[in-house]
């Protein structure tokens, strides 16, 4: 896993990425350095980071990023947008880096690790129903526990919006699920020996779900975080997106968020992948440990006034109901009211003067609360207990300013400079050069 943080003001922008990747190799996990942090131009302000998936079917994303830098030249965009428009549609295009058949492959891939998870709740269910209820068989708890099951999760997906027409055919799910019916049959009954045939049809109609939604399944989409100036921007911006394969040619990504800085937003803080950490830096309170805190706090305030009126002594049920009516509105507004509060002291104490801080630091100081955010979520891990140590090994950090451009603060390097002047030497010999009179 991954541990990435981007912190920006009016300044500039810091990027740090941890170089933990973790690979399962023969029901093992094994972990490894890996570059996640990269230019995405030579010669302009703009970067991009990678977290999940350290690849695109099968490609690395290392791989990806510099053969479009490599083709990008010294081109520039007014805004940071059009640079990852850019490279949306260099993938798009990319026909001879995706063949036809590992989309295939890795869809069917992809479309697997959906049904592990699918099943593994099945039978986490069947096991408690099978002990709740003391069913003498087994193969029918399963398939009992299967169908609200699969059910649900067809729900989640179906629930999630297309992706976008204009870049993403609507026929290309059917056209691709169709073209591999007999690979998903084969993928069900592997999975699943235990199902009927209505869930059976619900499994081949989730195939064509997974190609289509906005939804991503869990570990096999690529996060790709871009940051930095257009020509035309001043402060810098940030884009992240989700990208979840290729589909008959077509790249399924969704854009999930734009952040930028302006008047009124002078400072911002955002982590990726293995966030809690930061957050809990950010807000003062684990976010797991504050959404337990606010689940105990409406059970309890609302749980409250049915305690109160059962104890009322000589008062009828008739006259219970009728106080449980007027009360309910008022508990349920009262403990919404409270979370609401909690929420409102957490940024007014933490996060808040966090941000107003971060608004006013120079560009070294950015890169040193990016890197101590991620370091951070790295002792984290190492001394927890109860969580696997996924992130970790050395923090690359870049900053990125108007005037000086992408600027490495830390970066590793696997080989040793001084015996690769070469490398250097081809580099600089890439470079485009300035026209003549024109200032350095």
């Amino acid at each position: 896993m991954t541990a990435e943080v981007v912190v920006m003001n009016r300044l500039g922008v810091a990027l740090a990425s941890d170089s933990a990747a973790s690979v399962l190799v023969g029901g093992r996990t094994k972990l490894y350095h890996a570059d996640k942090l990269f230019m995405l131009s030579n010669v302009r302000p703009v970067a991009v980071m990678v977290y999940n998936s350290s690849s695109l079917l099968q490609v690395p994303w290392e791989t990806i990023v510099k053969s479009f830098r490599k083709e990008l030249g010294d081109v520039a965009y007014d805004t940071l947008e059009e640079y990852a428009a850019a490279l949306i549609a260099y993938l798009n295009r990319s026909h001879g880096m995706f063949p036809e058949d590992v989309q295939k492959v890795m869809f069917l891939h992809t479309l697997g690790v959906l049904f592990k998870e699918i099943d593994r709740d099945v039978r986490r269910d069947a096991l408690e129903k099978y002990f709740a209820d003391g069913a003498d068989d087994g193969h029918n708890a399963l398939r009992e526990a299967a169908a609200p099951c699969i059910a649900r999760v067809f729900e989640e997906w179906d629930a999630s919006p297309d992706l976008d027409a204009a870049t993403f055919p609507s026929t290309t799910a059917m056209t691709f699920a169709t073209r591999l019916s007999g690979e998903i049959n084969r993928l069900v009954s592997e999975n699943f020996s235990y199902l009927g045939a209505s869930e059976v049809q619900s499994l081949t109609r989730l195939a064509r779900l997974v190609i289509q939604k906005q939804k991503m399944v869990t570990d096999t989409y690529s996060g790709l975080v871009l940051a930095g100036f257009g020509e035309k921007q001043f402060f810098p911006v940030l884009q992240s997106y989700k990208v979840g394969g290729v589909f008959e040619g077509h790249l399924k990504y969704v854009l999930d968020e734009t952040l930028r800085v302006d008047v009124d937003h002078p400072a911002v803080i955002k982590p990726f992948a293995q966030s809690v950490t930061v957050e809990a830096f950010l807000y003062g309170v684990n976010p797991q440990l504050y959404l337990d805190f606010a689940k105990a706090v409406l059970e309890t305030v609302l749980g409250l006034p049915d305690e109160i009126i059962d104890g009322f002594p000589g008062a009828g049920k008739k006259r219970k109901e009728a106080y449980r009516a007027t009360v309910a509105n008022v508990a349920t507004d009262a403990a919404a009211d409270l979370v609401e509060q909690f929420q409102d002291l957490l940024k007014a104490r933490h996060y808040e003067p966090v941000l107003a801080s971060i608004a006013h630091l120079p560009k070294n100081e950015l890169a040193h609360v990016a890197s101590t955010l991620v370091n951070l979520s790295s002792f984290q891990k190492r001394v927890s207990m109860i969580e696997d140590e996924t992130v970790g090994g050395p923090v690359d950090v870049a900053v990125i300013t108007k005037g000086d451009g992408f600027i490495w603060v830390d970066r590793k390097h696997y080989f040793k400079p001084e015996l690769n002047t070469h490398f250097f030497r081809n580099r600089q010999a890439t470079m485009p050069r300035p026209a003549p009179g024109d200032a350095e």
